[in-house]
């Protein structure tokens, strides 16, 4: 079955267009057309997720936008929609809420990687998950709500490593990322008690892949859910 899917992205602009380079890497076709079709809407003018949590600050017009946003891919034709931010996931139900057709069209990401890591072998080691993100999305819990659905605990940083959380993903979103980034962020992963790590926030899977394409091994095991996302719509498009 082919399918469509819609990217809900600007969130950062470069995290979008990494993803949506990695949605073609993961199919490899002789032709063009053995793809699947993407729609991106790079919405980067949205207002902050993170001060929308954090303060409530422009919340309704950022649930207004990204509900604006999924109506277009919609009207476009996207059959699967996917929001290629993990803090925007916080407000789902207002978008669902407002495009009630969307429900049940959505690949929530965050629900995509609690789901894989459930059905592996890893869901039996009990030693928690380590977790990178944004800090609103650290402060509303989705991940540790999520995840406890499947019997998984999540350990989020603390407020006070929110200042070098910024770091990694400012670097990302002004396109700054140099030799003392890629070392600082493997360090700070390196630095995690647990043995397995998330990458919450969608702009930490271009550090991780830097920092492996210059040499720099990480002993633990990495999750990143936009790869989850990405693992479902290629079953849905060679189903």
């Amino acid at each position: 079955m082919s399918i469509t899917v819609g990217i809900v992205g600007g969130m950062g602009s470069y995290a979008t267009v990494d993803f949506f380079r990695r949605i073609v890497d993961a199919f490899p076709a002789a032709k063009e057309w053995d793809r699947p079709r993407v729609l991106i809407d790079n919405y980067c003018t949205m207002p902050s997720r993170v001060r929308a949590v954090l303060y409530n600050e422009r919340r309704e017009e950022l649930a207004d936008d990204l509900s604006s946003s999924v109506s277009n891919l919609l009207r476009a034709g996207a059959d699967r929609i996917i929001f290629a931010c993990s803090t925007s996931h916080i407000f789902l139900p207002e978008v669902i809420a407002r495009v009630p057709e969307c429900a049940g069209r959505i690949i929530h990401i965050i629900e995509a990687c609690a789901r894989e890591i459930s059905l592996s072998s890893f869901a039996d080691w009990g030693g928690g998950l380590g977790l990178i993100a944004t800090e609103g999305t650290i402060e509303t819990g989705i991940y540790e709500q999520i995840f406890s659905r499947y019997s998984l605990k999540v350990n989020a940083p603390g407020s006070s490593q929110y200042e070098e959380l910024r770091y990694f993903i400012e670097a990302v979103k002004q396109n700054n990322v140099t030799e003392e980034v890629l070392v600082s962020f493997h360090d700070y992963v390196e630095g995690f008690s647990e043995g397995a790590v998330i990458l919450g926030c969608t702009e930490m899977p271009i550090l991780y892949r830097k920092c492996i394409e210059r040499g720099l091994k990480f002993q633990a095991r990495i999750y990143d859910p936009l790869q989850s996302a990405i693992d479902i719509i290629a079953k849905l498009h060679q189903a």
